[in-house]
């Protein structure tokens, strides 16, 4: 009887986490006040008050709570696996809707702390720049412009041959925020304050999958993967804290790290930004036009085609069935968020570019 009474109290519970989120939908759904309140009062405040209690701590605090909780389910898999070998059936009801309330516990959470910033659409507002649709002559446009300015940012580095060393002058993460401050003189909205980044404890095994960086949603900490090459961490790092500020579409979260990246006189952090978008708009012109894009290709300064190399020769030793599988799922999980395109949807920041190249 005590078990029985227990599920039926368990099944409240999850059917009322089931109605708060549902209440929270709706209420974005139907309210555009409650959606400004929610990102320019409380996501910005929580944001905030998240990195200053985070940022105390010097290392990742979402990784190991990460790895708590992947501890912990492997405990409750192996104790439900033992109640259904005995035909308990009573207890192993009672973890299975444990197992079920906690998820749920935790999407309600992922939803208030970041997920719903994926209902965001301030980018136009925050910046002033209108984007639209593109044709190949505009996109090829943009590649030559991305190309002269990733050749001149590698001839100051004073190696146009060789791959670019990194800079030991100044810690990575403090020079990503000193970019922001300078971005934040012409777009206030990229004001960052409370700067919490941090190395991410597991990047080697990160290289697998291919992920280069993130943001806990748990905790709001920016996690970057130190263990990739050096040429694109200043880029991968100002991305992360693009999400950090509430921008969740990675297409949003690439454009505004572009931004803060190129709005510092150094010229690392200007080389890692085109350099990487230089990228994304040859791939994408690829797609419309092979030759066009060969000859993009072809005017790089040697330096960057052995950056380039270099970035590909560092992922063949991680390219397998955990980097296609993890694909798949983060595709499926953009997707769920309302990307449309997915794992492409982080090439769409070329839309962007040619909007802001048009007006700079």
């Amino acid at each position: 009887m005590e078990t029985k009474a227990k599920i039926k109290k368990k099944i409240v519970r999850i059917v009322l986490t089931l109605t708060g989120i549902l209440l929270l939908k709706g209420c974005f759904a139907w309210s555009n006040r409650f959606s400004e309140a929610w990102f320019h009062r409380w996501y910005s405040s929580i944001s905030t008050v998240f990195r200053q209690l985070t940022g105390i701590v010097p290392f990742s605090v979402g990784d190991v709570i990460y790895t708590a909780w992947i501890v912990t389910s492997l405990f409750y898999l192996l104790k439900l696996c033992y109640k259904l070998v005995r035909m308990q059936w009573g207890g192993a009801g009672w973890i299975t809707l444990r197992g079920i309330h906690f998820v749920l516990k935790l999407y309600l959470a992922f939803l208030i702390l970041w997920g719903f910033n994926y209902e965001r659409n301030t980018l136009l507002r925050d910046t002033g720049i209108i984007t639209g649709d593109y044709n190949t002559q505009q996109l090829y446009q943009l590649s030559d412009t991305l190309l002269r300015l990733t050749n001149a940012e590698k001839q100051r580095l004073g190696d146009t041959t060789g791959v670019t060393l990194p800079d030991k002058t100044t810690p990575l993460f403090a020079r990503a925020a000193a970019a922001y401050q300078a971005a934040a003189e012409r777009w206030p909205a990229f004001r960052y304050k409370a700067p919490c980044v941090k190395k991410a404890l597991f990047g080697e095994w990160l290289n697998y999958p291919g992920v280069t960086g993130y943001l806990n949603p748990f905790t709001l900490e920016a996690q970057v993967n130190t263990t990739v090459p050096t040429v694109i961490q200043p880029i991968i790092t100002c991305h992360e804290i693009a999400h950090q500020l509430g921008y969740a579409p990675e297409e949003e979260a690439n454009f505004v790290g572009y931004l803060a990246a190129t709005s510092i006189q150094d010229s690392h952090f200007r080389y890692a930004a085109n350099f990487d978008m230089l990228l994304y708009s040859v791939r994408q012109l690829a797609v419309r036009d092979t030759v066009l894009a060969k000859d993009i290709w072809r005017r790089a300064l040697p330096g960057v085609k052995a950056d380039y190399k270099s970035i590909t020769t560092f992922y063949e030793k991680y390219t397998g069935k955990v980097d296609d599988y993890s694909t798949i799922l983060y595709d499926q999980y953009l997707k769920a968020n309302k990307q449309q395109k997915g794992i492409r949807s982080y090439s769409e920041v070329t839309g962007w570019l040619i909007a802001w190249f048009k007006i700079r």
